[in-house]
């Protein structure tokens, strides 16, 4: 999807996603509210409007029925364009999703290969980033991090980007929610998993801007 001052815009469905998974819901009702409104595709997270369960009672009360309403037709709005921009997305390598016995299969790569893996999160609240950028120095290859924030891609140990065992990863996400990280990582016959843990970006989900478009990151070359 191609970026826009609020968010993407979606060239299937010819709809702009705003992004609204940083504000409160105040700051989405009043931008709902706005005379110009019309039809909205949003981005918003799991359980933003959850109602908070209060210290020794039971749940919350529910929330009312115009709000049930309100988030369900959202939901349904942005299901869509979301879905588009997940086919388009390019799948991680192998993501591990278990505990670390289960990944020994990813660190035995065939001999002259080495597979690096790993999970994103987000620092201020410790949730997974889901649809995370990894880029292998300034090439097109890396991974893309799935639902739960892991990546994984296999590459060649001896390769052009790889130097001196080390070798730089760059690791961006959303342009409105997180700032972009690069770190360097030693390479080895079995690294141990990383884990990535990406800055807010001041004013969290309200920049306001056009950000350059690219392509999401290969398979790196076996």
């Amino acid at each position: 999807m191609s970026p826009t001052a609020a968010g993407r815009f979606c060239g299937q469905c010819q709809h702009e996603v705003v992004d609204f998974s940083a504000m409160s819901e105040a700051q989405v009702h009043a931008w709902l509210a706005r005379p110009e409104g019309g039809s909205v595709c949003g981005l918003f997270r799991a359980g933003q409007f959850a109602p908070p369960v209060l210290a020794g009672t039971a749940l919350a009360a529910a929330p009312p029925r115009w709000r049930r309403w309100l988030l369900t037709g959202l939901a349904l709005l942005s299901l869509k364009p979301l879905l588009s921009s997940c086919q388009s997305a390019q799948p991680a390598a192998t993501a591990t999703t278990g505990p670390l016995e289960q990944a020994d299969e990813l660190a035995a790569a065939p001999q002259g290969q080495v597979t690096i893996r790993g999970r994103v999160l987000d620092d201020s609240t410790g949730l997974a980033v889901a649809g995370a950028e990894i880029f292998i120095t300034d090439t097109p290859y890396g991974a893309t991090t799935d639902e739960q924030g892991n990546f994984s891609f296999t590459m060649k140990q001896q390769w052009a980007p790889v130097q001196n065992g080390l070798v730089n990863l760059r690791v961006a996400a959303s342009p409105f929610v997180f700032v972009p990280q690069a770190l360097r990582v030693a390479v080895s016959p079995a690294p141990a998993p990383l884990t990535v843990r990406l800055k807010s970006q001041p004013g969290r989900g309200m920049i306001m801007g056009k950000v350059m478009g690219h392509e999401p990151p290969q398979k790196p070359p076996l």
